[in-house]
């Protein structure tokens, strides 16, 4: 707001800040009226100063005069009915000014209020449609590796059953086979076993020591040996049989030879046939041993054969641990590297769904901001759009303010020089120059004085377009309006001081004061406060 503005609002204010819209047409009448008593005033003064002309009497020139007077004060009284009207009505414009600014600044803050709800609202169910997702994703994500680590579970413990079932099927299986080779290689071994035993008996070196042939084998071949020998024996016999009866041919059964013959056999016989049934014991002795041997090796073979399969079936058993052993840990190996594979997975599945979260929040939360940036924006271009119209509307029914107001001291000051005019031009013809002067000075002072109100008023609503020169102009037109105000002053001190006086009075009060005193549009001063200094008296 400007200096001017800051006047105006001031004298609004002495006038009274409560003026109802409306109060201008009763003012509007009363200017009306004013106007039209000072116009009938006027032409009463003017009859009466040209009948004074006329005469030149005393009585005459004294009626023009009072005439005058009054008509003068008419006419302040017209001035200040139209300027209390044109200050209702810039009163008027200022509160509609206001009450449109405010409906137009609540408008906007409701319209504001009004998005920024529906972002909000908007915000809140797009993060709760977010936050809904992230939750039944995170649910899946762990159902789904639940699941997948209950099936790996489920699969190991599979495997672990089925490696258990292999390594006994195949235990048992190997255990099967070694005894089903036992049962094969039992009767070897028992025969094996039997004939070692009969062979250590034989040799005296282990079994029943009571037994008949406990020993037999250990013994040296004897002479009863010998002569047990069926071999011997049989042809002992015989060849004693054949000696008889060759003996009994001859006639000499029991002659010497024959008992020679006899005992010479049994000799050579017994020499003969010692070896032969010692070779015959030996021979059957070894068969007999190789019988047994046989059969015992046999049975070492048979029980050779059930240490190499004992042997094996411990080897095929620890093969068949060894497998268990390496398939249960391959599959806990599986397991644990199925376990992590799930575990990197659902943390991995997990990030990516915290992130799109974090991601559709942060979108969110922008597109909010944006939303309430644009909105405060906007709110404040509508806001300062607003300020600028109110200012501009304000500023532009100041300087129609301004410019009336001058106009109305414009035809004021016309209005007096007439009326000064007039009572100079009857009071004297011989001094009509002076007077026409000094009237014509007057109407030059209050011209000048009204266009550099107008001016002024054109420059300050030139201003509130935007053009900051006109606002320097006008300065410059107030500056120099000051500067020029105690010159005109001191001409209008010199005329009044030398108007020839055709009444007997002093110079000083022949002529009415031409300065306006009291109102100065850029003082602050509210005209109609000094309204009554403003009257142009008769001295």
């Amino acid at each position: 707001m400007g200096l001017a503005a800051a006047a105006v609002v001031a004298g609004t204010a002495a006038l009274g800040a409560g003026v109802s819209i409306g109060a201008s047409k009763k003012a509007a009448a009363a200017q009306v009226t004013a106007s039209n008593t000072a116009a009938a005033a006027q032409e009463r003064a003017s009859a009466l100063a040209l009948e004074a002309q006329k005469t030149g009497s005393a009585e005459a020139v004294a009626a023009a005069k009072d005439a005058a007077a009054i008509a003068q004060q008419a006419q302040s009284e017209a001035n200040f009915q139209a300027q209390n009207l044109e200050r209702l009505r810039f009163n008027e414009a200022r509160m509609a000014d206001e009450k449109a600014f405010k409906d137009v600044q609540a408008a906007s803050d409701k319209g504001y209020d009004t998005a920024q709800d529906a972002y909000r609202t908007s915000y809140a169910g797009a993060q709760a449609a977010s936050d809904l997702g992230f939750d039944t994703a995170l649910t899946d994500a762990t159902r789904g590796f639940d699941t997948a680590l209950t099936d790996v579970n489920r699969g190991f413990d599979a495997g672990l059953a089925a490696t258990e079932l292999g390594y006994t099927t195949s235990k048992g299986d190997l255990e099967q086979a070694y005894q089903r080779q036992g049962e094969f290689q039992k009767p070897f071994i028992d025969d094996g076993r039997l004939a070692q035993d009969q062979i250590m008996q034989l040799m005296g070196l282990s079994g029943d020591k009571n037994a008949a042939n406990y020993g037999e084998y250990a013994k040296k071949f004897s002479l009863a040996d010998f002569e047990l020998d069926p071999a011997y024996e049989f042809r002992q016999s015989e060849g004693i049989k054949g000696l008889g009866r060759s003996a009994s041919a001859r006639g000499g059964i029991l002659s010497g030879g024959a008992l020679k013959d006899i005992t010479r056999f049994g000799q050579n016989l017994a020499s003969e046939e010692y070896q032969n049934a010692f070779n015959r014991a030996a021979a059957e002795r070894a068969a007999r041993l190789n019988t047994l041997g046989g059969i015992s090796s046999s049975g070492q073979s048979a029980a050779n054969t059930m240490t190499n399969a004992a042997g094996g079936l411990g080897s095929n058993l620890a093969a068949a641990a060894v497998e268990r052993s390496r398939a249960t840990s391959a599959n806990s190996i599986g397991r644990g590297a199925a376990t992590s594979s799930l575990a990197v997975n659902r943390g991995l599945t997990t990030g990516n769904i915290a992130r799109d979260r974090g991601a559709v929040t942060s979108s969110n939360l922008l597109n909010l901001g944006e939303a309430t940036a644009g909105l405060g924006l906007g709110r404040a271009n509508a806001t300062t759009q607003n300020l600028m119209n109110q200012n501009a509307a304000t500023k532009a029914n100041d300087a129609a303010y301004y410019g009336n107001v001058g106009n109305l001291e414009l035809a004021r000051g016309a209005n007096t020089a007439q009326n000064a005019y007039n009572v100079a031009n009857a009071i004297s013809g011989g001094a009509m120059n002076v007077g026409n002067a000094a009237a014509q000075s007057a109407y030059n002072i209050g011209n000048a004085q009204a266009n550099n109100a107008t001016n002024i008023g054109n420059a300050r609503a030139s201003s509130y377009a935007g053009t900051a020169n006109a606002i320097n102009n006008a300065v410059g037109q107030i500056s120099g309006f000051v500067t020029n105000a105690p010159m005109n002053n001191a001409m209008m001190a010199y005329y009044r001081n030398n108007t020839p006086s055709t009444t007997g009075r002093t110079p000083a009060a022949a002529a009415p004061s031409m300065v306006m005193q009291g109102y100065n549009p850029f003082s602050g001063q509210d005209p109609m406060v000094a309204r009554n200094s403003n009257i142009m008296r008769i001295g």
